[in-house]
């Protein structure tokens, strides 16, 4: 059966059916989320099994985040032009074949280019995620409502990683780090066809081959030029090389956009005030974000000495701040608008940051790390949520894979760009131990405090983006959109 789907068409609030068709959007993305932190920690004993050298095993992590990063504007727009329950479904079924690849591998290669087919997958599922959300729930209460939900599992989904990935390593085996998403992978793709209705443009836009290929090659050079930056010196000459010729392509990408009658990306996107101003500060929060777990997770294990596991256990008040404000932001933006939720939490963010930048050489979690870890949990629900509303309201329905691309985009490559801003910062201000330290050093935590510094100062410039351009309404109102909906 097809009609045309009416932006004003499911009722508010949720009903039972919403809900399941919510639950099964936010399994696939509690999944990929997680599985973007659960490797970290069991590094150690990867390394030992498969016999990895030292530098070829960031390749576990970054095969996986490359083509993660780099497809992901693809994977937002063949959701829009071929169907966004078919692209989850596809993106799903490839994620979950390669976690059983990965569980099985033997040697460093097989495992490396099964994270690569993992993160191919992810890229597909993720922007087919929100943009099911954006098209399955009307804009407003009801949407906004999804979104906090969505919210929660895409920030928890990360923080979980971190404490399975340091239970399964420590009780049973790494390998089942990767076996735990298959059960989910195929819930997932078993109730998808039952619970989701197919939601494509009415008639199908052409794919817009000049600008997929522009930008999938400009977000795989930067990606990897980031991912490159990460190992501790900061940008070498060959990163900022990468990063030029990243720009370079990003140019040429920008320029078939404007020449094509159906881009990849429409450039009337940015035209929006929120959607532009909010996948900016989008950029500045993902900065803000992975470089905290990324150089709180150094400050634990190398200089406090935590284990795995311990690193993991420590992130749970993180978590349950975190499941506390993603409710809380939907009551406080029906109530008083986005701006009221989104201020105080990039408040909280900078107080967390600040804090943490007075860490002392023989610090505690108790005395130095958890307060600023509850106001990082509170700022992080509380920020999180009415970015993604601002981003995706007024959209036209037609446009929701690009945009949900574009915002996935934001935070994944703000995060990186972030990392290697923090990493060079600390440079400045004394150095990161990579190691772990028996004594930790002057020079080690001064390095330590420049991060969390400038990291304070990444979140006031999102603040500042956010007060001077997002205007969205309290009720945002429907935008009309001609969408093809499927049973």
């Amino acid at each position: 059966m097809t009609d045309t789907f009416e932006r004003a068409a499911p009722p508010s609030p949720v009903a039972t059916a919403g809900k399941i068709v919510l639950l099964t959007l936010l399994l696939a993305e509690f999944m990929i989320q997680i599985d973007a932190t659960i490797v970290n920690v069991s590094l150690p004993s990867i390394q030992q099994d498969l016999g990895f050298t030292g530098t070829s095993l960031a390749w576990v992590v970054n095969g996986y985040m490359l083509c993660y990063g780099g497809l992901l504007l693809l994977g937002g727009r063949l959701a829009d032009v071929y169907g966004r329950r078919l692209v989850l479904m596809t993106g799903v079924s490839v994620f979950t074949a390669a976690s059983v690849l990965c569980g099985l591998a033997g040697d460093p290669v097989v495992l490396v280019l099964a994270r690569a087919v993992q993160g191919i997958g992810a890229a597909a599922a993720a922007p087919a995620v929100l943009s099911l959300i954006i098209t399955s729930f009307r804009e407003g209460a009801e949407r906004n409502g999804a979104l906090a939900a969505w919210g929660g599992a895409s920030a928890g989904g990360s923080l979980f990683g971190l404490l399975i990935g340091g239970v399964l390593t420590s009780t049973v085996d790494w390998r089942w780090i990767f076996y735990i998403n298959v059960p989910v992978g195929l819930a997932i793709v078993a109730l998808a066809p039952f619970v989701l209705k197919e939601s494509k443009a009415a008639s199908r836009p052409s794919l817009d081959a000049g600008g997929a290929i522009t930008i999938t090659a400009a977000l795989l050079v930067i990606t990897y030029a980031l991912l490159g930056a990460h190992g501790g010196a900061g940008l070498d000459l060959g990163s900022v090389g990468l990063l030029v010729l990243g720009a370079l392509l990003l140019a040429v990408f920008v320029a078939v956009e404007k020449r094509h009658h159906e881009p990849l990306i429409p450039m009337s996107l940015f035209a929006n005030r929120n959607t532009a101003g909010s996948l900016g500060a989008t950029a500045l929060f993902g900065t803000t974000q992975m470089g905290y777990f990324f150089f709180v997770t150094l400050y634990l294990q190398n200089v406090l000495g935590f284990s795995a596991i311990q690193t993991g256990l420590s992130y749970l008040p993180l978590i349950a701040a975190l499941a506390v404000t993603t409710t809380l932001a939907n009551k406080i933006i029906a109530a008083r608008g986005v701006k009221a939720a989104l201020v105080p939490g990039l408040v909280l963010i900078i107080a967390g940051l600040a804090w943490l930048s007075q860490v002392p050489v023989d610090g505690s979690w108790v005395g130095d790390v958890l307060g600023p870890t509850v106001l990082a949990g509170l700022g992080i629900g509380l920020t999180f949520v009415p970015l993604s509303i601002s981003a995706t309201s007024g959209v036209d329905p037609r446009d929701a894979g690009a945009v949900s691309g574009l915002f996935n985009v934001a935070v994944l490559i703000g995060g990186s760009i972030g990392i290697a801003v923090l990493t060079i910062a600390s440079g400045l201000t004394g150095e990161i131990p990579m190691l772990p330290l028996s004594t930790p050093t002057p020079e080690a935590i001064g390095g330590f405090q420049g991060v969390f510094l400038t990291g304070a100062g990444l979140a006031v410039l999102a603040l500042l983006v956010c007060a001077a351009v997002l205007r969205v309404p309290h009720a945002p109102a429907a935008v009309p959109g001609e969408e093809k909906e499927t049973a």
